[in-house]
Parts: structure tokens; sequence; C-alpha cells
């Protein structure tokens, strides 16, 4: 159950040691893999089965816990998506002051600016 959420954590930290897209890659592919796992978890969660024609003793513990592990291992890795994609932005916005603009970003620009000065 906490396979999926530690894979995307020391993938996430590992991440930053790459290019900025990378991470955001990483954890948009995270953020899609644990949602499906909470999709295919549901789907096989099927019909709830009723405790008196099955010898159990409530509708849970009717239920296979191997959808239930794979439903709480979406909802922990979606969850830790989101705290990772707050956290990023914030490293990322951290230090920028508002309004400006990195040459990182728009790097045409400059480039652009620079042909207009040799060519006159």
């Amino acid at each position: 159950m906490f396979i999926l959420p530690a894979v995307i954590v020391v993938g996430w930290i590992l991440s930053w040691w790459g290019a900025r897209r990378v991470r955001w890659i990483l954890l948009s592919a995270a953020g899609v893999v644990s949602v499906l796992c909470v999709v295919i978890g549901r789907q096989e969660l099927g019909p709830p089965a009723d405790p008196r024609t099955v010898n159990c003793s409530s509708t849970w513990a009717c239920t296979d816990p191997g959808s239930l592990y794979l439903v709480a291992a979406g909802l922990l890795g979606f969850g830790c998506c989101l705290v990772l994609l707050i956290l990023a932005t914030a490293v990322s916005n951290a230090g920028r002051s508002p309004g400006a603009t990195s040459k990182a970003s728009t790097p045409w620009k400059s480039r652009r600016l620079y042909d207009l000065r040799v060519r006159r």
C-alpha cells in the first residue's frame, strides 16, 4: 500500500537533478497512475455481497482486501502528488520577485534582440 507513494517521493527527489520539465512529467505520470489504481481497484470491488448468504460478519468482511489495498495506494499516491505539486510550485517560485521573468524561460526574446542589434 505504501509502495506507490514511496516510489513517487523517491522519483520526485531524484528528478531535482534533472530538468524542471522532467519533474513535472514524472509528477503528472504519478498522478495518472494513482488515479488508475483507484479506478481499477473500485472496478475490482464489484457489487457488495450479502453477509447472510456468504457467512460473513459484515459487508466489509466479504470484500476482497487486495482491491481495497489498490484503492488505498491510489488515494495515498494521489494525495502525495498533490502535496509534492504544492511543494514544487512553492520551491520553484521562491526567490522570484513578482512580475519578473527569468532569462531561461524566455530565451527567444534575448536572441531576437541580439539578432536585431547585429543586423543594424
